[in-house]
């Protein structure tokens, strides 16, 4: 039994990161849009401008002050007609990009800011300019403190760092660089919270009537499940997402 994803563009809305932040473009389902326009994104217009920009941190690399910051600038234009793309940093450097013809993707320039601070970049395509901001020091509104030297974490200032627990792993995450989670399942599959066998601290499992009061597992694979294959062997209840289609199945067998 199916339960697809929504597709079509009348099902979703197109939201943009937060003014100065990092990020990229987010299309929402309908009902998580007022969740999104919380944390600070805004509505995108659709269709998208002739030319729009986005900014994500890029890795420091070992020869570079421990002070700078590192971004890939996104370029996005709205027709892809290879040309020179001029880009000032906001920090006083410009340069020219060249943008291969044969080139299927628009280039991605890096820029090292040597300190921390907001500013504004501003991207020329032919006749078509515009600007973003990058705030390195204001994003979010708590604003970012500067590493001190021999440490490469920062934190954000009277912010308490985000601690994995409750069925997530991880290192703490205090805005300084970005860290990945990851979901750390019960025994017996599921997503809801209950105590490990193993060692007692809460996993993530959910309880189905359907299953007999058992825990939910979950499978997942690239296609449509093949029951036979699944191990350990399904029970009614269990549920199986394919990877490829993005389509969960509730299992029957």
């Amino acid at each position: 039994m199916p339960y697809p994803l929504p597709s079509a563009p009348d099902e979703r809305m197109r939201v943009l990161p937060p003014m100065g932040c990092p990020g990229l473009e987010v299309w929402v389902v309908l009902h998580e849009v007022p969740r999104w326009l919380r944390m600070g994104y805004r509505l995108g217009p659709v269709p998208a401008e002739q030319l729009e920009l986005y900014w994500n941190p890029a890795d420091r690399l070992w020869d570079e002050p421990i002070t700078s910051a590192a971004i890939e600038l996104h370029i996005d234009p709205l027709i892809k007609a290879p040309q020179p793309i001029a880009v000032s940093w906001g920090d006083g450097s410009t340069e020219t990009i060249g943008w291969d013809p044969l080139a299927r993707d628009v280039p991605r320039p890096r820029h090292v800011y040597l300190q921390r601070e907001d500013l504004t970049v501003t991207v020329q395509i032919g006749i078509t300019i515009t600007s973003l901001q990058v705030a390195l020091i204001g994003c979010p509104v708590p604003p970012y403190s500067v590493p001190t030297a021999g440490s490469s974490t920062g934190g954000l200032i009277g912010v308490e760092p985000l601690v994995p627990g409750a069925g997530l792993q991880g290192n703490p995450y205090n805005g300084s660089l970005a860290q990945q989670w990851q979901l750390r399942l019960h025994p017996a599959g599921g997503l809801g919270f209950l105590p490990s066998p193993v060692d007692g601290e809460p996993a993530l499992a959910s309880m189905n009537s359907e299953a007999g009061g058992r825990a939910t597992r979950w499978y997942s694979g690239d296609g449509p499940p093949v029951t036979e294959l699944l191990q350990p062997p399904p029970a009614p209840g269990d549920l199986y997402l394919d990877r490829i289609s993005g389509q969960v199945y509730e299992l029957v067998v």
